[in-house]
């Protein structure tokens, strides 16, 4: 027997023997789908996905895990489209499979698949700057003192204010927000971060600003500026949001000839490109992961990404 119930709230926990249903149901047909079911035995079984999402909100940064292609319904979570529009917070990661996937936004030129991307460099004037006052531990604003170069509104949010030196050195925050700043009028601005300070700073503590690693990515240069933080698997539009391989299988660009079950590791001399481990390795810095199938100089080699 079919019973329909409107919303309820249950003051206490709601208890069943055997399980717990989410369905739909089709509007012509009338019949049932299930969505997801809470088993038995207390397992979680979808069967479109699932996406946890955590929101963000005072003294919490964002963070979402996606599991399976499309599985959101918040949004469309293939990995192997974009958007022009973001979609989900940056860094999300989505499982599908054997291969997993960060979501990103492409710098401002277009990126063109089956290449390795890094993040984008600091910048000079927003490093080694002093702390405007002292900052006791357990606050999440912070006063800095820049040494040139003006902020744009939000810059830096859901990237990083981290102390390189001097009291407080070894801390690393999530920022949240700062306002648009105007370095000739007041050297100084107030970071906001998500986190909050375990040790004060001082007048004589040296911060730093990092943008989110997967903020206007670009093309992994021959001449290494940063790390790598994926690969691109489709042709990516310039200033557009989409996913970036981290691991698994990846189609990648080849310089040179690649040796099977070898490590790949980051070329330094083609740009977004990776080349075989050699004597040269302490140069060439990042392995992207093994070789699973040889292609030729120039050609696309199966590797088996693990970035993270």
């Amino acid at each position: 027997m079919e019973t329909n119930m409107a919303n309820s709230t249950f003051s206490g926990t709601v208890r069943s023997e055997s399980g717990l249903k989410v369905v739909s149901k089709n509007s012509t047909t009338g019949a049932y789908t299930d969505k997801m079911t809470f088993d038995s035995s207390g397992r979680m079984i979808t069967t479109t996905g699932s996406h946890l999402k955590y929101t963000a909100a005072t003294g919490y940064g964002p963070a979402d895990l996606i599991i399976g292609k499309g599985g959101s319904s918040a949004a469309t979570a293939d990995p192997f489209s974009e958007s022009s529009t973001q979609l989900f917070p940056l860094g999300t990661k989505l499982i599908y499979n054997d291969r997993e996937f960060v979501y990103g936004e492409c710098g401002g030129t277009a990126i063109t698949a089956g290449k390795l991307v890094q993040h984008v460099t600091e910048v000079a004037h927003h490093t080694d700057m002093t702390a405007t006052a002292a900052v006791d531990a357990g606050e999440t604003a912070i006063s800095v003192e820049t040494n040139g170069t003006d902020l744009t509104l939000n810059q830096y949010a859901e990237g990083y204010l981290f102390v390189n030196d001097v009291n407080g050195e070894g801390q690393c925050l999530r920022v949240k927000s700062h306002p648009a700043h105007d370095h000739s009028a007041d050297p100084s601005v107030v970071i906001t971060c998500y986190d909050d300070l375990k040790t004060a700073l001082t007048t004589s503590s040296q911060l730093t600003l990092m943008p989110n690693a997967y903020r206007n990515l670009i093309v992994a240069p021959a001449t290494h500026t940063g790390a790598c933080v994926g690969a691109t698997t489709v042709d990516m539009t310039a200033d557009y949001f989409g996913w970036f391989q981290t691991k698994g299988p990846a189609a990648l660009l080849t310089d040179g000839t690649l040796t099977l079950t070898s490590p790949a590791v980051r070329s330094d001399g083609t740009a977004g490109a990776v080349e075989v481990l050699d004597s040269d390795a302490d140069a060439e810095g990042q392995i992207i992961g093994q070789v699973m199938c040889v292609s030729a100089d120039t050609e696309y080699s199966l590797i088996w990404m693990n970035i993270h």
